[in-house]
C-alpha cells in the first residue's frame, strides 16, 4: 500500500480531537472504521478497543498483536488563537510534519495511522492481527491498566510508541503521578501597590522521561526560585500560574508581584538579575527571558497571606526536580527522575501536578517518600496515583531477534537495543499475560509533548516499509 495511505489517515486522526481524558470521538471513528470493514471491533465503557483482522495468508501461524494509545498530550503557544475543538491541521515541509503553535500528536497518532492502513489493506501478507487502541496513556497508563486482555490469543506484541527509528526498546521505567495542593487563603492590602506580572518566555518544554536529563528549564522550579530570590523584598503574589501536564517539563509560568512603589525599582532590577542568572544557566541547553508587565498603583488588591505564600514557596524551593539517580546495570540510562509539571489555581486550590519515573520499584517508593515529608510540613493535600509498573529485559526474545536482523537487511544499518526512562505501556502487557514476547519501536518523533514537536517524512515511510515486511515474515 502507498505510503500516501498512512499519511491520509494521519491527518485524519490529528483531525480529531484527542487529549487525554476526551478520546470517545477517535474511539468511535475508529470502531466505526473497523466494522464498516467487516472487521470484529470490541469497544469498553473507558473507550479503549480491540479490533481483530484475520490473517491473509495460509497457514499463517500464531496471531501478531499491535498497539499504540488514543490520546496526545495537547499542549499551545501563549499566543496561538488554536481552538482545541478544532483539531490539529497538520503541516508540513520538505523533511517534516508538524503543527502551527500547537503539539502534533504524532504521539501517538502515527501508531494509530499504521494500525489503520493495515486494518484497511487487502494486499499485504500477514498473520491474524489482534489491534490494541487504548486511552489515557498520556496521563498515566489508565487504558491499559483497565482493559481486559484475556481474550488475546497473540504472543507476540508490538508496541508501536517509540521515538526513535532502529531503536528497539526492551525495557522501560514505571511511574506515578503526584497532586500536591494548597487550600490558598488570600487577603486584602490597604495600601496602594504596583502591580507587576512576570512572565517566563523562550522555555523549550518536552517529555518528562525522555528529555528530563537534557538540562532543559521547568518554568515551576524557576518559579520557586525567583520567589525565594526576592524573599527578603517587600513583595505579595497572586496569579501564580503555570499550566501544563505532569508528564510534560513545564515551559510556561507567570507571577503577579504586589509591591510599594518606592520599592518598585529595586524588585525590577532583583529580577532582571535573576534573568541573567537563568540564561547563563540554560546557555547551552535552553532559552529563557521574562516579560514584565507593570499596571498602575492600586488600592485593595487580593494577595496570598504570608503563611501560603511562604509555604508554596519552600515547597517549590526543596522538592526534588530531574535526575534522582543512573542505573548501573545500563550504561548512560537515567534510573529515577521527578518532574514538575503544572501549577494552577481552581476555586482557592493551587495544584501542582508531578511525575515520577524509576525501573527500580524501591527508588520510586522513595522518592515518593520524600515529597510525603515535604507535604506534610508545607502543603494542606498530597495524593499519590496512577501507580504504573515497569517492563523488565527479557533476555530470550525470539521476537526482538527477528525484528533486529530484519531492520538491519533492509535498511543497511545497525539496529541498537535500549531501555526508556519513559512509561511504556509495555509493563502492562507484560503483567497482564505473562510469556509475551514485547518490542516497542516507531519512526523519528522530535520535542513531542511541545509546541515544536515534528515527526520526519522519512521515518515514517522507513517504518511502514519495516512494518510491512516484519508481518510478511512473522507469517
Amino acid at each position: 500500500m502507498d505510503i500516501e495511505k498512512v499519511i491520509s489517515y494521519f491527518k485524519k486522526v490529528c483531525s480529531i480531537p484527542r487529549a487525554s481524558g476526551d478520546e470517545k470521538a477517535i474511539s468511535d471513528y475508529i470502531a466505526d472504521f473497523a466494522r464498516e470493514r467487516g472487521l470484529e471491533a470490541v469497544q469498553d465503557s473507558h473507550y479503549n478497543i480491540i479490533i481483530r483482522k484475520p490473517a491473509t495468508v495460509p497457514d499463517a501461524g500464531e496471531p501478531v498483536i499491535l498497539q499504540g494509545h488514543l490520546d496526545m498530550v495537547y499542549v499551545k503557544e501563549n499566543d496561538s488563537s488554536h481552538v482545541y475543538a478544532d483539531g490539529i491541521e497538520v503541516k508540513e515541509d520538505d523533511e517534516y510534519f508538524y503543527a502551527d503553535g500547537t503539539s502534533l500528536g504524532s504521539d501517538n497518532g502515527i501508531a494509530i495511522a499504521y494500525c489503520l492502513a493495515l486494518l484497511d489493506s487487502d494486499d499485504i501478507a500477514h498473520p491474524d492481527l489482534e489491534v490494541i487502541f487504548t486511552v489515557q496513556e498520556e496521563v498515566g497508563l489508565i487504558g491499559a491498566d483497565v482493559i481486559d486482555i484475556s481474550s488475546l490469543k497473540g504472543t507476540r506484541f508490538i508496541n508501536l510508541d517509540s521515538e526513535e527509528e532502529g531503536v528497539f526498546y526492551t525495557s522501560c521505567a514505571g511511574g506515578l503521578r503526584c497532586r500536591m495542593a494548597w487550600d490558598v487563603e488570600t487577603e486584602t492590602l490597604k495600601e496602594a501597590r504596583v502591580p507587576l506580572k512576570v512572565a517566563f518566555q523562550g522555555l523549550a518544554g518536552g517529555h518528562s522521561g525522555i528529555n528530563i536529563g537534557m538540562g532543559l528549564g521547568n518554568s515551576i522550579v524557576l518559579l520557586g526560585r525567583l520567589l525565594y530570590a526576592l524573599r527578603d523584598m517587600q513583595i505579595r503574589i497572586n496569579d501564580l500560574d503555570a499550566p501544563g501536564k505532569a508528564n510534560a517539563i513545564a515551559s510556561n509560568g507567570a507571577v503577579c508581584f504586589y509591591i510599594k512603589p518606592e520599592d518598585l525599582d529595586p524588585v525590577k532590577a532583583k529580577i532582571r538579575e535573576v534573568e541573567k542568572t537563568f540564561q547563563a544557566e540554560l546557555q547551552y541547553t535552553d532559552s529563557i527571558s521574562f516579560q514584565l508587565d507593570e499596571g498602575s498603583p492600586l488600592e485593595g488588591a487580593v494577595v496570598y497571606t504570608e503563611m501560603y505564600q511562604k509555604k508554596i514557596m519552600n515547597s517549590l524551593m526543596l522538592l526534588p526536580y530531574g535526575v534522582a539517580g543512573y542505573s548501573f546495570a545500563i550504561e548512560g540510562l537515567i534510573e529515577t527522575s521527578m518532574n514538575m509539571g503544572a501549577l494552577t489555581l481552581e476555586d482557592g486550590r493551587l495544584t501542582l501536578l508531578m511525575s515520577l519515573r524509576s525501573s527500580v520499584e524501591s527508588q520510586k517508593y522513595m522518592l515518593r517518600d520524600k515529597i510525603q515529608i515535604i507535604a506534610d510540613e508545607y502543603c494542606d493535600t498530597c495524593i499519590f496515583e496512577n501507580d504504573y509498573p515497569g517492563w523488565q529485559y527479557r533476555k530470550e526474545s525470539p521476537l526482538r531477534e527477528k525484528a533486529i536482523a530484519l531492520y538491519e537487511k533492509l535498511f543497511d544499518k545497525k539496529a541498537e537495543v535500549a531501555a526508556i526512562h519513559a512509561g511504556l505501556e509495555c509493563g502492562y502487557w507484560d503483567n497482564k499475560k505473562p510469556g509475551l514476547d514485547i518490542i516497542s519501536t516507531g519512526p523519528n518523533l522530535y520535542d513531542v509533548h511541545s509546541t515544536k514537536e515534528k515527526v520526519s517524512k522519512e521515518s515514517i515511510a522507513h517504518m511502514w516499509l519495516y512494518l510491512t515486511e516484519l508481518l510478511k515474515e512473522l507469517a
